[in-house]
């Protein structure tokens, strides 16, 4: 069980939350060495992670199904 975060109904049990993005950023990851492990033949490697530039979520909302497909339809949603 879990309530909606946009029309603040309770949802009943066994029903699947979906999250969705409200808020994002750009934000720059550092270049990190020896940190993603890979390997074959029961060898392990380590491989360099080469950071870059990318979205970031700053917030996110537990909604319940009918404000997902409202949100994809271009209704507006209920009001906290």
């Amino acid at each position: 069980m879990y309530r909606c975060q946009s029309c603040q109904k309770s949802v009943g049990p066994r029903v699947s939350c979906h999250r969705v993005t409200v808020a994002t950023r750009i934000t720059e990851f550092p270049f990190r060495p020896s940190t993603q492990r890979y390997g074959h033949d029961g060898r392990t490697k380590w491989k360099d992670d080469p950071g870059g530039t990318g979205p970031q979520i700053v917030r996110e909302l537990r909604v319940c199904a009918t404000c997902v497909t409202a949100r994809q339809q271009g209704r507006p949603m209920m009001a906290h």
